[in-house]
């Protein structure tokens, strides 16, 4: 099998699994993501290593669980907001701990452990209140929808930018970070996002056009940058991509690099429109 071809079956594979476990259920959707944020963070932790830090990977890892359980349980409506409460204790526990590990780069250390929770762990548990948005009775409900379509506007937008891209590309967006990248592929992309995002209006009807539209722009425009970013980090520890996770496509945060900056953006969005 040539790189292309497990290319594209890996890419398959990825979508599938994505797609079928967020619709089938609120426990399939539960059961991978917190999966993902745990080996997420854990590949973050890696790179941290290659630049010369020591992040506390346990006692991070046990927060980034902790933080993804506890947002699925208030977004359900399972246990109240003053659980996260919680996510206290372990972030003291960071800094005492650090106090017996007798390093040369406490502050580096620390830095690198709390960039993971806020960087990978924080937006992939907002998606759990995606998926249980605001109830008219008051009880939460799981839908999709809205998570859903957020990953087909990052995928069409990352697709459009490629292939607008390599044919009509001819300004750099960000030479120094990403020399592929185009002005021409990202207009392009954005173009096909906003289309999308009209007839995303018409399937998911309890999301309104403006709502779409808005969401498809803070997708392109926060996304772009969160592909940008992730290359940012990658360029200055001299790797190509962040983990091995996907075979011929990289790792978990070179998959999720663009969701991550634009999660916290939608909610955002909901949260001031509310």
């Amino acid at each position: 099998m040539n790189n292309l071809q497990q290319r594209i079956l890996t890419g398959i594979l990825f979508v599938c699994t994505l797609v079928g476990s967020i619709a089938i259920g609120k426990w399939t959707f539960f059961a991978l993501f917190i999966l993902i944020s745990y080996l997420a963070t854990n590949e973050f932790y890696h790179l941290a290593y290659r630049a010369k830090a020591r992040p506390n990977r346990k006692i991070g890892i046990a927060t980034s669980i902790y933080i993804f359980i506890s947002f699925f349980l208030i977004a359900s409506g399972l246990v109240p907001s003053k659980v996260t409460l919680g996510i206290i204790p372990l972030i003291v526990g960071l800094f005492v701990y650090e106090l017996y590990r007798d390093s040369k780069v406490p502050f580096l250390n620390l830095a690198f452990t709390i960039l993971g929770l806020v960087y990978v762990t924080t937006p992939l548990a907002l998606f759990n209140f995606f998926v249980f948005p605001p109830s008219v009775t008051g009880t939460p409900v799981y839908s999709p929808h809205l998570l859903m379509g957020i990953f087909i506007f990052v995928w069409i937008n990352d697709s459009g930018a490629y292939l607008v891209g390599s044919r009509f590309g001819r300004h750099k967006l960000f030479e120094r970070i990403s020399p592929k990248k185009t002005w021409e592929g990202s207009i392009g992309g954005g173009v096909l996002t906003m289309s999308a995002a009209v007839v995303m209006s018409r399937i998911f009807p309890q999301y309104g056009l403006i709502d779409m539209v808005v969401v498809a722009l803070i997708t392109v425009i926060a996304g772009t940058l969160g592909d940008l970013v992730e290359s940012m980090f990658k360029r200055s520890i001299e790797v190509k991509d962040s983990g091995s996770f996907f075979p011929g496509h990289g790792g978990l945060l070179d998959r999720f690099d663009s969701i991550i900056l634009a999660a916290p953006m939608v909610y955002f969005y909901f949260r001031l429109i509310s």
